[in-house]
């Protein structure tokens, strides 16, 4: 910074220790007056930003044009040039999610059909309410079934049909819809099962997930319809920045350990994510030039398409080996991290459930 003085004694300000020139060379710190203008500080300012500006577009013009290669470079120690992976990576997902989650504010626009969802639920609710009256004469009864049936929003159900659906959309809910008329209460649900031969039993995810239905169901009232939407999507970046080392390790399956420590491995992980959060960026914004179903189902296609060829080629920039042994290696990865990310939405939807 030119126009601030040096101070005439040696020692750092910041460290103690000897400066022999205008930097120490055990801190970095520059060995200046520790008096400053606002001027000095405007100017710290724009110089550090102007810095990080150069270093970022020099960087992800890098990382987009040349797959693997900053990876490469970054193992080998060149590392002043580019900034540094951790901190673009920390910069671009948090670009992503800021845009990703601006997305939610259409669900404005779709007010309309969500209060619609919600007077079909009043309107049942005052369906069964009807229904349980008994207490009445005939006249009465069958006045309130007939007001039950023009309520009534659901399909006909026999009382052994059962349905339990979760899913989980775009932006970031999971969705629960139960209906079953089987069972009353856990002991009830219990002693059936035990009842049933062997082969009729509910067994693993199937006996968990109507077990809880069941609970649920005692904990609501006895409701035998529910419809239950949880936002899970603030633990999306949390969940994405936790498969990073299982991404690595993937990786690292696939190389001699005696020539690649994992460190380089999430060095490549870091770097990967980063054009895949650059190339979702991209495609979210072309689907909100082009919108539709049939828009948005061939944008995912594409985007998914390309961060599997950019995979391919940013594993033989950076291992440098064949072109098909590379293919093999990403399809294997790709495959070991799409069940992986399967594994992880089961998750959140098994939690979402359990914490109705």
């Amino acid at each position: 910074m030119s126009g601030h003085h040096l101070r005439h004694d040696k020692t750092c300000l910041n460290c103690g220790f000897t400066v022999e020139d205008r930097y120490c060379s055990r801190c970095g710190q520059e060995n200046l007056e520790p008096k400053e203008s606002v001027g000095h500080l405007v100017r710290h300012f724009f110089e550090d930003v102007t810095h990080f500006d150069g270093k970022f577009f020099v960087t992800v013009k890098d990382l987009i044009v040349r797959p693997g290669f900053l990876t490469r470079e970054y193992v080998s120690g060149k590392r002043t040039s580019y900034l540094n992976p951790i901190r673009m990576y920390i910069f671009i997902s948090a670009v992503f999610f800021v845009v990703l989650f601006a997305g939610k504010e259409k669900e404005t626009a779709n007010l309309q059909e969500e209060t619609g969802h919600a007077v079909n639920l009043y309107r049942q609710g005052m369906a069964d309410s009807l229904r349980s009256v008994v207490k009445t004469d005939s006249l009465r009864r069958s006045f309130n079934g007939a007001m039950a049936a023009r309520l009534d929003t659901t399909e006909k159900v026999t009382p052994n049909d059962e349905t339990i659906s979760l899913n989980m959309n775009t932006a970031g809910k999971v969705i629960i819809d139960m209906t079953e008329y089987k069972y009353n209460t856990l002991r009830e649900y219990d002693s059936i099962q035990r009842s049933l031969p062997d082969t009729a039993r509910d067994k693993g995810f199937m006996h968990w997930l109507l077990r809880n239905n069941v609970r649920q169901k005692e904990k609501n009232g006895g409701r035998s319809k529910m419809h239950v939407e949880v936002d899970v999507s603030h633990d999306i970046p949390k969940i994405m920045f936790a498969l990073l080392p299982l991404f690595a390790l993937y990786v690292g399956w696939f190389y001699s350990r005696k020539q690649y420590y994992y460190v380089n491995h999430a060095i490549f992980t870091v770097h990967y994510h980063c054009f895949i959060f650059l190339l979702f960026l991209v495609f979210l914004g072309l689907s909100k030039l082009i919108p539709g179903d049939l828009a948005e189902i061939i944008l995912t296609f594409l985007a998914t398409i390309l961060a599997f060829i950019y995979l391919v080629a940013a594993l033989h920039g950076m291992y440098r080996q064949s072109f098909w042994l590379s293919l093999g290696k990403a399809v294997a990865i790709t495959l070991l991290y799409f069940i992986t990310i399967s594994v992880a939405n089961m998750l959140l939807s098994a939690y979402a459930f359990l914490t109705i």
